[in-house]
């Protein structure tokens, strides 16, 4: 597994990685409705214009093939020195085999570089993967109610001291 910086040809690559990721890790938390009209081209555009304002890690198979991917920065709920986990996908075929804490290292070795002492992170609490957040530090700070799709959910925010 090889861990690298994205470049703007990996944007279609990634944003069929973040759907895919949506609907293996939601199909039961997120109406279906929902996750069948996630737009491929949409979600293009965003991470063609996310690997222009910062840093993106993706990883790649044994055919160098985007299996997953991470980025962060500045926190967008607070000023200072806390830093923001924006997104972290992994296809499910490629979870638990340390991949995804290489992607959150990536993550946050960037993010002390900026200068950050804490980083913080927003996951569904139905999210089986927020346990993930919690073997590495992560402590309930927030939580609060949101909408997918016409369903009221409960999204946790972890902190994270690095």
């Amino acid at each position: 597994m090889n861990i690298r910086l994205a470049v703007p040809e990996d944007a279609d690559r990634i944003a069929q990685v973040h759907i895919a990721s949506w609907r293996e890790t939601y199909h039961s938390i997120i109406p279906t409705m929902y996750l069948k009209h996630l737009s491929h081209d949409k979600r293009e555009q965003g991470w063609r214009k996310s690997l222009t304002e910062g840093p993106v890690f993706v990883a790649l198979d044994q055919t160098n093939e985007v299996i997953g991917f991470a980025n962060g920065g500045p926190s967008r709920g607070s000023k200072g020195t806390e830093g923001e986990l924006y997104a972290l996908y992994l296809l499910k075929t490629h979870q638990g085999q340390g991949t995804g804490k290489r992607l959150f290292d990536h993550v946050l070795a960037d993010l002390r570089q900026q200068g950050c002492t804490s980083c913080v992170v927003h996951v569904l609490a139905d999210n089986p993967s927020r346990f993930f957040y919690e073997r590495f530090g992560g402590r309930l700070v927030f939580e609060q109610r949101i909408e997918r799709g016409g369903k009221q959910l409960m999204e946790y925010t972890y902190r994270i001291m690095l």
